[in-house]
């Protein structure tokens, strides 16, 4: 009877643990960290050339390319006409699913850098992104173009 009970028993509670949960759709998409698709560069269909997280800001930045900026970057050359460098900045929040990990947030800033026959800076921020008036457009120029681009295979 103590044996019957037992089994019982396991039955019952290993029953509880095979429920399956369907994921929400917060789950699987952080939209929170949409970029706007009303900017004038498609950034976020380029290619990502590096990424930088910035623990006391408590932001997370990737700089992406467009096909010419990526060429040039993987040639290890100045960047042509044509080549555009996008800088999109998140802030930060906690990963509902993953204890002591740190997510994108809603975008804080895009930055945009356009070759031609001067490098062009422009200046995205608030919510919803708006363009800014130049906030040190030369030094900004200069700090996404010092950005180490990672190389991969």
């Amino acid at each position: 009877m103590k044996l019957l009970a037992g089994v019982m028993c396991a039955v019952v509670l290993g029953s509880w643990g095979c429920k399956k949960k369907q994921p929400d759709a917060s789950d699987l998409y952080n939209d929170a960290a949409k970029v706007d698709s009303s900017l004038p560069y498609p950034v976020m269909k380029w290619h990502a050339l590096t990424t930088a997280v910035d623990r006391g800001a408590g932001t997370t930045s990737t700089l992406f390319g467009n096909d010419a900026a990526v060429t040039a970057s993987r040639a290890g050359q100045a960047y042509p006409a044509g080549a555009v460098l996008g800088l999109v900045t998140w802030r930060q929040k906690d990963d509902p699913h993953w204890f002591g990990g740190r997510i994108p947030d809603a975008p804080a800033s895009v930055e945009f850098v356009a070759y031609g026959q001067a490098p062009v800076y422009r200046y995205f921020a608030g919510s919803p992104l708006a363009e800014q008036a130049d906030s040190g457009g030369v030094a900004r120029i200069a700090a996404i173009e010092g950005m180490k681009v990672v190389r991969l295979p």
